[in-house]
This record gives C-alpha cells, structure tokens and sequence, in this order.
C-alpha cells in the first residue's frame, strides 16, 4: 500500500508504515511446514466476505480438482448468505456435484472468528488483494499454519507455511496437497523413442 501511494502522489507526501493488530502478543514469523492436518472440526478456513477479489471461485476449483483426485479435505467459509446468493448457490451445486466438504458459517461475530480459528488445522487465503491482510495475523496469532496468495501483502505481514499462484486452481491445489504431505507426482518425460512408440500405438 505504501509503494501505491508513493507512486500515487509521486513520492510528495510523506507514507509511514504502522501496522497494528488488537493483540500483538504470540505473533511471529514462522515457515515451519505442518506435514498432515491435525484432528479438528475443519481442515481449512478462509475468512473473508464474498467480493470478486477474495477469489473463492478459484479457490472452489481447486476443492472441485482434489475431489477428483480422491482428496476430501474439509472448508470452512464465512460468507454472507444475502449478499452473495449467488456465490452460495453455486457452493451448493458444487458440494452436490463433487461431494466436497464446504461448509459456509455465515457472517461471524470477531468472538466466533476467533472460535473457528481453535476449530481449524490451518488458514488457507487466496485473495488477490489486500490493503493489510488482518486474518492472516490472526491465524497466525491462533497458532494456525497459514497458506496464501504468493503476493506482496501476504509478504509483508508473515512468511507463510505455503503459497500459490491465486489466478490458479491448480496450483492452489499443490500448495494443499503439498500441505497434507501428498505427493504430486511430476508428469514422466519421454525420450524420442518413447515418445514416437507412443504416438504410433495410439494412432493404431
């Protein structure tokens, strides 16, 4: 935010920097990697509203391509049921389709946000923008390992378990399964033999 407003005003008014949270006790920098989801009432949470930005869309396909992998791992969300029908009814249709673990809790009190972060094994946030980020300090602050947006405001405020390209479900899933300590197998390479024996039998 700072360097928008530099480039902004042309570096003409002066920009401090001054995070702040309500609590700053128990929050550090941390890369440790949790290799398997400890045993709670949901896997994931991302707290967060509904608009465009927040990218739960992407984040849905990525549950949608580990369910079709076999990989069920449970989200929690915190989502608006009127002003985002839209996006709701679609969550449903999905949880049908695939029979993914999605559950969205509605708006929530900061108390229960608080009470959910004890319920998860880890945060996982694929925003695409952020003037600060404040559910990644306090997930941070829970003790939550956190996955996020490999972007610059989630750089700024903590050093996060995993990453991922946000504009991607795809790589949005091999940061979960990377995660859980699922092994994303790499596609084989041929060589010129191989790969001439290959086309010929299937042009058989």
């Amino acid at each position: 935010m700072k360097r928008l407003l530099d480039n902004k005003t042309g570096g003409k008014v002066p920009v401090r920097v001054l995070p702040f949270v309500a609590e700053s006790n128990g929050y550090a920098r941390s890369a440790s990697q949790a290799k398997q989801l400890a045993a709670r009432s949901c896997d994931f949470v991302y707290i967060a509203s509904g608009e465009p930005h927040k990218n739960h869309r992407r984040l849905l396909k990525a549950w949608c391509l580990l369910a079709e992998e076999g990989v069920f791992p449970s989200l929690c969300l915190t989502l608006d049921k009127g002003c985002f029908a839209g996006l709701c009814g679609e969550i449903e249709a999905l949880r049908q389709q695939y029979g993914l673990k999605v559950e969205n809790l509605g708006v929530l009190s900061h108390q229960k946000v608080l009470e959910l972060y004890k319920k998860a094994s880890a945060s996982i946030y694929p925003s695409t923008f952020e003037s600060f980020g404040l559910p990644l300090i306090e997930a941070r602050q829970a003790g939550l390992p956190v996955l996020a947006s490999e972007l610059d405001y989630v750089r700024d405020v903590l050093d996060p378990e995993q990453t991922f390209d946000p504009e991607s479900p795809v790589s949005i899933a091999r940061a979960v399964k990377r995660f859980m300590g699922l092994k994303d197998e790499a596609l084989p390479l041929l060589d010129a033999g191989a790969f001439l024996k290959n086309i010929l039998v299937k042009a058989e």
